[in-house]
């Protein structure tokens, strides 16, 4: 049973000012970027494709495809480009799982407004002002000091978020009613199934990623490799049977709003 919570006096309303896609650049945690720093460029599996000052926000492959439909219908060179990607020993394919604009800010804002917004915009955007979920397992519990990116009109919100995490928890899922901490879930949501999938595809060998290459090397072997999107790869390899049904259950949120209900049903 979900909870019977209280509506909290305040809630998060955005104020469509524009600031937070006018600086896509390094938008992520410190800790998220020491990591990708130590990690992510060769001793994993998935590895970055862009030095970490050049990032901008990831947007997931099946996201990437609608983006490139979206700049030809607004006139745009949006700069997609790949950011993430494992290359794959035994088809020699280079298997891109995110991709990212090549931007200081968004290339879809315009006079401060989103020139897509009522379209299917990316799980990253639709986030804001959240840069990460609270249930993601990276360690400690998340604080609320961490978990936002900057954003004027979380500074009368913050003094009112708890500091206990359940009870932070439960504020957040009424605080924000425009869906940004179900989007926020479910962008977690989907990073976890990433990783499960890879590691699941290294058991079944499926895939034998290039690991521990020299960087410079890698980069080269990538740049030769025949390029494949990762759910289409899913889905040609047989792993999963339709992909439209599962990018279908990640825009629904399917995965968010059962992580949120498990954890109130718990906390009652």
């Amino acid at each position: 049973m979900k909870l019977n919570l209280t509506q909290p006096e305040k809630t998060f309303k955005c104020r469509q000012c524009g600031t937070c896609c006018s600086h896509i650049r390094g938008m992520m945690p410190e800790e998220d970027k020491e990591f990708m720093k130590e990690m992510a460029y060769g001793k994993l599996p998935l590895v970055q494709m862009v030095p970490t000052e050049k990032m901008s926000f990831p947007l997931w492959d099946w996201e990437a495809k609608r983006f490139k439909k979206y700049q030809q219908e607004v006139n745009i060179d949006a700069k997609i480009k790949t950011s993430r990607a494992i290359l794959d020993l035994n088809t020699n394919k280079a298997i891109i799982v995110t991709y990212f604009m090549d931007s200081d800010s968004c290339p879809f804002l315009r006079d401060k407004k989103c020139l897509i917004y009522y379209t299917k915009r990316a799980c990253i955007c639709r986030l804001f002002p959240f840069n990460r979920g609270p249930f993601l397992s990276i360690g400690d519990k998340p604080k609320k000091e961490n978990m936002f990116g900057t954003c004027d009109a979380m500074k009368k919100l913050m003094p009112s978020i708890p500091e206990n995490y359940d009870d932070m928890v439960k504020f957040f899922s009424k605080a924000f009613p425009d869906g940004s901490f179900e989007n926020a879930v479910q962008f977690d949501c989907i990073t976890e199934w990433v990783n499960r999938t890879i590691i699941d595809l290294m058991k079944r060998k499926l895939i034998r990623p290039a690991m521990n290459y020299p960087y410079g090397f890698f980069l080269k072997r990538f740049e030769n490799s025949e390029k494949i999107d990762f759910t289409d790869f899913l889905e040609q390899s047989g792993y999963i049977g339709s992909k439209e049904e599962l990018i279908k259950s990640f825009d629904e949120n399917i995965g968010a709003k059962k992580k949120i209900n498990d954890f109130l049903d718990e906390a009652e």
